[in-house]
């Protein structure tokens, strides 16, 4: 049961409890008086005579009975009507909690430092919303620092990376081939591991700058193709790509290329079977869905946002006007999806 049915069951409840108690006390002095044992000897002629003013038990029966038949007719609306009010009563008292909870959801990193803004008069939902606000402005502070200290290790780490690979080219007649190939391919996923993180720390921070223009989504992926069928079949999947034809986007070239590679390439290293790619126009016809299913493995719980490649995604997708991005798994198939608006 909710809080809100919590305060409802304790409204019912207590008006029921009064309005029980008001009818027992009602009730048992009105079953007193009934049989209460009343004499009046003033008759006028005859005074000897000693006149009873209480009923009989068939009356007084007959009597309560006929209240109690009033008294239910009354009650059964009362206790709806209370059932009413406290819901009203309920909803009005967790109003501000409603819209605490609406200006929670719509921080995010960049702004969860500016708190929440709700003028509450009410001495513990002050408290509570100051609480809140303290620890978002704490969480906004650390972030912007983490942000800002991946950003500085990433430009750093470019310049030895490329003096690196610059050098090893140098020396690569002197090496031995398989020797010159590992480093160089280590090198290059370290390099683009680092290009990774500086653009991930330029989405989170605000600071990442695209351009938005008309895409041909279906070239795009058709472009992609080959080169993740080559991977699939590489690591034993079978690759299911299904996108409609001549679908255009509104979405930066180089970030929605980046989005798809992220998404492919968790697909292929977590993915178990086949790969399924759709994307099509939804009915509207004023936006794009492009979806890409595959099956997990038990307990791998890597695709739902604890590596780098989906948080990057969703930072990126963060930066993109109308574009939004979930992913979930269920029943062991991890779907991902994206919608963009149409061209």
């Amino acid at each position: 049961m909710n809080f809100r049915l919590k305060m409802v069951a304790w409204w019912v409840l207590s008006v029921v409890l009064i309005v029980g108690l008001l009818f027992a006390a009602a009730h048992w002095h009105l079953d007193g008086e009934l049989r209460k044992d009343g004499r009046d000897f003033s008759h006028p002629r005859h005074p000897e005579w000693a006149i009873h003013g209480s009923y009989t038990d068939a009356e007084v029966h007959d009597i309560l009975g006929e209240l109690m038949t009033v008294w239910l007719w009354i009650a059964v609306p009362l206790l709806g009507a209370s059932v009413g009010v406290g819901y009203f009563i309920a909803a009005r008292s967790l109003r501000p909690v409603r819209r605490i909870n609406q200006e929670l959801a719509e921080l995010d990193p960049l702004s969860c430092a500016r708190g929440v803004q709700v003028p509450e008069r009410d001495a513990e939902l002050a408290a509570l919303v100051s609480h809140i606000n303290d620890l978002l402005g704490r969480v906004g502070k650390s972030y912007r620092e983490m942000a800002d200290f991946s950003a500085r290790v990433a430009h750093e780490l470019r310049l030895p990376l490329t003096l690196l690979r610059l050098r090893l080219e140098a020396l690569a007649p002197e090496l031995p081939p398989e020797v010159s190939e590992d480093l160089q391919e280590e090198i290059r996923q370290l390099s683009q591991l680092v290009e990774r993180s500086l653009l991930m720390a330029k989405a989170e921070g605000g600071t990442l700058e695209h351009e938005i223009q008309p895409v041909d989504l279906s070239a795009l992926l058709e472009d992609l193709h080959d080169g993740y069928a080559i991977l699939a079949s590489e690591a034993g999947l079978t690759l299911g790509w299904q996108p409609d034809p001549a679908l255009i986007v509104r979405s930066d070239p180089a970030l929605l290329r980046q989005i798809l590679h992220n998404l492919l390439g968790n697909a292929i290293r977590h993915g178990k079977g086949e790969i399924r790619l759709e994307a099509a126009s939804l009915s509207d016809g004023r936006r794009v869905r492009l979806a890409i299913r595959n099956r997990i493995a038990a307990g791998d719980t890597s695709l739902l946002g604890t590596g780098m490649g989906l948080r990057l995604v969703r930072a990126i997708v963060g930066t993109l006007n109308d574009t939004t991005f979930q992913a979930e798994e269920r029943d062991g198939v991890f779907e991902a999806t994206l919608e963009l608006p149409g061209g």
